[in-house]
């Protein structure tokens, strides 16, 4: 294995002083995916930014939750080479730390389902409907973007939903037994955010990730277990996404084989020692 100069690329916007990116910095993100409503959040420290622009994206005191609309990207790849999109959503909180001055650290806490999760209309339909009709309903009333290309599919009778979008969403496609998803493509509080559902015993697309000794970028250790099903990490690897499918290749073969990705956390730091670069999938057995 060849080793490389990791890159997280930050770009921040929205605030009245105007927006900024700032690359090559000693840096640690958390992100954690989830199916549904949790949607993705990072939890992310950034070393070296001037005080100007950590005042300028700090939140209100106390925390005022996503208030000032602050949006952050996230890009990580190796430095020369093309960057991957790691997360695109609104700033919930901010603050900035001095207690090891003269380092100061700026700590932000992203979140991808802002737009999502506002209230809106409420849906009530008579008879029987479609299930992904009653959620690309709610989409269009939400100004979300709905992606059914896996074509889930399912009859629901008498659905009525109220709250934010996530709440009908969500109350929806538990009715319906389909998975779903939220992507940020654009400002998380502007049109952009796409919904993504699929059968709970199908996948959001065909790509098949394989990971093990052997592939590119390749497993870190072996399979672990949890009470249903493996956790598996690799090195970054941005095509480990929800709703895919793994295929695992170790030296134990019970582990061996196809599994569905259900939640997904990337561990990425730069300029720090030792520091991990490293997504770890959390599977399950196909259709569970």
């Amino acid at each position: 294995m060849s080793f490389t100069q990791k890159v997280l690329k930050f770009s921040f916007s929205g605030a009245q002083s105007g927006n900024f990116s700032a690359a090559g910095l000693r840096a640690a993100a958390n992100i954690q995916r989830y199916q549904g409503r949790s949607g993705t959040i990072a939890q992310v420290k950034i070393w070296g930014l001037s005080m100007a622009q950590m005042n300028a994206y700090s939140s209100v005191i106390p925390a005022a939750v996503a208030a000032e609309q602050f949006n952050l990207i996230i890009e990580a790849g190796d430095l020369g080479g093309q960057l991957s999109l790691v997360i695109n959503g609104a700033i919930l909180r901010s603050f900035i730390d001095l207690t090891g001055a003269p380092e100061s650290v700026f700590n932000v806490t992203v979140i991808d389902t802002y737009l999502a999760s506002n209230p809106i209309e409420a849906q009530s339909t008579g008879g029987t409907q479609d299930a992904e009709t009653l959620i690309a309903n709610v989409c269009a009333a939400a100004n979300l973007t709905f992606d059914n290309s896996a074509g889930a599919h399912g009859v629901l009778d008498g659905q009525s939903t109220y709250g934010s979008a996530i709440d009908q969403i969500d109350r929806i496609a538990t009715a319906a037994k389909f998975n779903w998803k939220i992507t940020t493509n654009g400002a998380p509080f502007l049109p952009g955010s796409t919904i993504s559902i699929w059968p709970k015993d199908g996948t959001v697309d065909d790509v098949v990730v394989n990971v093990g000794p052997n592939t590119s970028p390749k497993m870190v250790g072996y399979p672990g277990y949890w009470e249903a099903g493996l956790i598996v990490t690799s090195l970054y690897n941005p095509q480990i996404q929800l709703g895919r499918q793994m295929n695992v290749t170790s030296s134990i073969p019970k582990a061996n084989g196809r599994w569905q990705i259900i939640q997904v956390q990337d561990e990425l730091t730069t300029m720090l020692a030792k520091g991990p670069w490293f997504t770890t999938a959390i599977l399950a057995p196909i259709g569970s």
